[in-house]
């Protein structure tokens, strides 16, 4: 198994990124569907172990991979086998009901791979995913809290100067908050 690093994730789309770990090869395609028997969603900086295949246009995705640390989810537990049509059961009464439950089968098992079919991807579609996704969900405005020794880092202090009223965070008004305590401007 090979492994990199996730550094893009589109959580609507469940698609995204990962950097091979050697950083010789291009970027790998990964799908939701690969990690679907993981305890949670993957997100942005996990260490991915993953296999590829290569696709008929030539572009590498993850056919197989897990989310290094992170729990699997454990399958359904099988039931002991038992006899469930006694043998005085004609073969007409099996049948019939077996029939419907493959028909219902096959339907669903349709359904499930048109739902869970990779997207195709555009290169508008690529071009719009942020390199590295923050999670802004973290923090919210909070009363008092204007200045850069209010802050815990530079992305606090980003979400606060673009979110929030009265800060006083960009001296300079250059755009980049608290450019002494947690923001350098070479990263910008």
């Amino acid at each position: 198994m090979e492994r990199g690093i996730l550094v893009r994730w589109n959580d609507e789309k469940g698609f995204g990124f990962i950097q091979p770990e050697d950083s010789k090869g291009k970027d790998v395609f990964i799908h939701i569907t690969v990690l679907k028997h993981m305890a949670r969603k993957p997100q942005v900086g996990d260490s991915i172990l993953y296999r590829t295949e290569i696709q008929n246009d030539g572009k590498v995705k993850a056919i197989k991979a897990s989310i290094e640390g992170v729990a699997v989810l454990a399958s359904t537990s099988k039931n002991p086998r038992r006899n469930a049509n006694p043998p005085s059961r004609s073969l007409s009464n099996t049948l019939l009901p077996l029939l419907l439950i493959l028909g219902i089968g096959i339907f669903g098992f349709k359904k499930y791979t048109e739902f869970n079919a990779p997207p195709v991807l555009t290169n508008a579609d690529i071009e719009q995913m942020p390199l590295y996704e923050t999670s802004q969900a973290q923090f919210r405005c909070e009363a008092g809290k204007t200045h850069c020794s209010h802050m815990s880092s530079c992305d606090e202090a980003t979400y606060y100067i673009n979110h929030c009223p009265n800060t006083q965070m960009d001296g300079d008004g250059d755009g980049i908050p608290c450019e002494r305590q947690w923001c350098s401007k070479s990263l910008f």
